[in-house]
């Protein structure tokens, strides 16, 4: 029975892993473009969204 009870002594008995994160949000997702007369018949909320989206992705992928 002792060397059974040995066996489960130490508490490190699972291997450390160390995980790589990727952010591929930058090539995922992209700014939204607006073609001709679309901001013009666009609703003034859509057309703010559409820059909220925009300006956050130049803030966050514009300089890579």
């Amino acid at each position: 029975m002792t060397l059974l009870a040995t066996g489960c002594v130490t508490r490190n008995t699972t291997p450390t892993t160390e995980y790589i994160v990727t952010d591929s949000s930058c090539t995922l997702f992209s700014p939204i473009y607006t073609h001709g007369k679309d901001a013009d018949l666009m609703d003034i909320r859509t057309v703010r969204a559409i820059n909220t989206h925009n300006e956050l992705w130049d803030k966050v992928c514009g300089k890579q």
